[in-house]
C-alpha cells in the first residue's frame, strides 16, 4: 500500500513538472532571486521591489537597476487629519506688483488661512531687502489677524530669498513638531539677489531643515524667477515645486498643495539602500542621495492617501564570480500618521545571480522595470539638453532629445508602452522641432516658458 502511495506521488510530481515547466520556466528561475515575498506591506504605504535583471551575466558590465514603488493607502478616518505647522514665505520685491502678483498671493494665502484648524499653527514671513515676520507660528486661535497681517503685504524693493527661507524655518524648529506635519511653502517671481544667493549654499539650508522634518515647497511665479534655485530647494527640502505661470493660478496651487498637505500618511518617508562592497551606483533618477554606511540614502518627501513613486537606482554589480550574490538591503521607514506618527521600519534582502547561460539572463529580465527606465533616461536627457539649451549648446541640446527619442520611440512600439509614454514622446518630439526650427534666446520670454516648462515636466516624469 505504501509504494503504492509513493508510486502514484511520483507519477503525478512528473506531470506536475511537464504542466508548469512549459507554462512557468520564467517564475521557477526567478523566485528565489529575491528573498522575501516582492510585495510586502505595512498600514499606510504598500510597496514593492524589483530588478531589471535578477540573472547577470558572468563577466559583463554588470549593470542593472533596482525599481522601488509604493503608494499612500487612503487614510482611515475621514475628517480626520493630520495637525499641521505651516509657514508661508511670500516674495514682496517690487517685481510682485506686476499683472497683480502680490494680490493673488495674498487671496490664495487667505483661502489657506480660512481653511486651518484652530489646531493648526501658522505663520507667515514676508521678504524683499529685509525679512518681516507678519504672523510668528502660533495656533490659529486669531483668524482675523492672521488674515490682517497678509492684506497688509505691499510690494517694494529687491529680493531677500534667503533672509524669508531662514526665518521660516526658524519660526517651524521653535514649535513641536511631533505628530504634526512641518511645512515651509516659498513663493517667489524674481532672482535672489539679497542675502544668501548661491545655489549650493540655499540648497545645503534646505537639506538641514529637511533633516529635522521640516519639508520646504517652492513656487515660482511668472517667468523671471531662477527655476534651477527654486527646484533645488524643493529637491534637497523634499517638497513639491511648482512653475506657476500665470498669477490666476496661484490659489488653485496653494488648494492643490493643501490637499496633499492634510492628506499625508507618511510622513519623513526615507530608503536606505545598503550594498556590499564592489556594487557601484550609477544614478538616482529624480531625487537626491547622500552616501551612508556603504549605501544611499533617499529622502523621499511626505505621502499623502492614494500618491504614489517610483524610485529607480541604476547600479553596478560585480560579475565575476558565479552563483547567487549579495546585493545588500533595503530599508524603508517613516511616521505612520494613520497611528499617532508611530515610527515604522521595514527591511528587505536582496540579491542576484551571476551566470554563464545568457538565455537565462534574457528569459528573466523584467521588461515593465526595463521599460520604466527607458521612459525615466529620456526625461533625465530631456532636462540635461534643456540646460543645454539654456548654456547656448543648441547642438548638444537637440543630439539628446533625439537619442532619447529613439529609444523612447522604441518603447512605444512594443507591448508596455503606455498612455503616459505615448504621451511623453509626443512632447520630447515637440520639444525637439522647437529647438530645430524656432530656437529663441534662452533669455527671451518664449526662451524662458520652454526652459520653465520642460524642467518641470522632467522633474515630474522622473518621481
Amino acid at each position: 500500500m505504501m509504494n503504492k502511495k509513493r508510486d502514484l506521488l511520483i507519477v503525478l510530481g512528473v506531470l506536475a513538472a511537464l504542466f508548469l515547466i512549459p507554462l512557468g520556466v520564467r517564475f521557477f528561475l526567478a523566485f528565489p532571486v529575491i528573498d522575501n515575498p516582492a510585495v510586502f506591506n505595512s498600514q499606510s504605504v504598500k510597496w514593492d521591489l524589483k530588478l531589471s535583471h535578477p540573472y547577470v551575466a558572468q563577466n559583463s558590465d554588470g549593470e542593472l537597476v533596482l525599481n522601488l514603488r509604493f503608494k499612500g493607502t487612503e487614510r482611515k478616518a475621514k475628517g480626520k487629519r493630520t495637525p499641521l505647522n505651516l509657514v508661508l514665505v511670500i516674495d514682496r520685491s517690487g517685481s510682485m506688483a506686476d499683472k497683480g502678483k502680490l494680490e493673488y498671493a495674498k487671496k490664495a494665502a487667505t483661502q489657506i488661512v480660512s481653511a486651518l484648524r484652530s489646531t493648526d499653527r501658522l505663520g507667515l514671513v514676508s521678504y524683499s531687502d529685509n525679512v518681516q515676520l507678519l504672523y510668528p507660528l502660533q495656533f490659529l486661535e486669531a483668524r482675523d489677524v492672521a488674515i490682517i497681517a497678509i492684506n497688509s503685504l505691499t510690494p517694494t524693493n529687491s529680493t531677500n530669498l534667503s533672509g524669508g527661507l531662514v526665518k521660516g524655518i526658524e519660526e517651524l524648529k521653535g514649535v513641536d513638531g511631533k505628530g504634526r506635519l512641518n511645512r515651509l511653502i516659498l513663493l517667489s517671481d524674481g532672482l535672489a539677489n539679497r542675502g544668501i544667493t548661491a545655489i549650493p549654499q540655499l540648497s545645503r539650508i534646505a537639506s538641514d531643515a529637511a533633516e529635522t522634518g521640516i519639508g520646504i515647497t517652492t513656487m515660482g511665479l511668472g517667468l523671471h524667477f531662477d527655476e534651477n534655485l527654486l527646484m533645488s530647494l524643493a529637491e534637497h527640502g523634499t517638497g513639491n515645486y511648482y512653475f506657476i505661470e500665470s498669477p490666476a493660478q496661484v490659489a488653485s496651487i496653494f488648494e492643490r498643495e493643501f490637499g496633499e498637505m492634510i492628506n499625508t500618511v507618511a510622513k519623513s518617508p526615507a530608503v536606505y539602500f545598503r550594498f556590499p562592497k564592489g556594487v557601484e551606483v550609477k544614478e538616482v533618477y529624480g531625487y537626491e542621495y547622500s552616501e551612508v554606511d556603504g549605501g544611499i540614502r533617499i529622502n523621499t518627501g511626505d505621502l499623502y492617501g492614494g500618491q504614489e513613486r517610483n524610485i529607480m537606482v541604476k547600479i553596478k554589480v560585480p560579475t565575476d564570480k558565479p552563483g547567487k550574490q549579495s546585493l545588500g538591503s533595503a530599508t524603508f521607514q517613516y511616521m505612520d500618521m494613520n497611528n499617532g506618527a508611530k515610527p515604522v521600519r521595514l527591511v528587505k534582502t536582496l540579491s542576484y545571480h551571476c551566470t554563464e547561460d545568457k538565455k537565462m539572463v534574457e528569459v528573466n529580465k523584467n521588461e515593465l522595470v526595463i521599460a520604466q527606465k527607458v521612459s525615466k533616461d529620456a526625461a533625465l536627457s530631456l532636462y540635461r539638453a534643456a540646460g543645454d539649451y539654456e548654456g547656448g549648446r543648441r547642438n548638444d541640446a537637440i543630439g539628446k532629445v533625439q537619442s532619447a527619442l529613439e529609444e523612447l520611440s522604441n518603447l512605444n512600439k512594443s507591448s508596455f508602452r503606455t498612455e503616459e509614454t505615448e504621451r511623453q514622446e509626443f512632447e520630447m518630439r515637440g520639444a525637439l522641432r522647437y529647438m530645430q526650427t524656432s530656437a529663441p534666446s534662452p533669455q527671451s520670454v518664449e526662451g524662458k516658458r520652454f526652459l520653465k516648462q520642460h524642467k518641470a515636466r522632467a522633474r515630474e516624469l522622473q518621481k
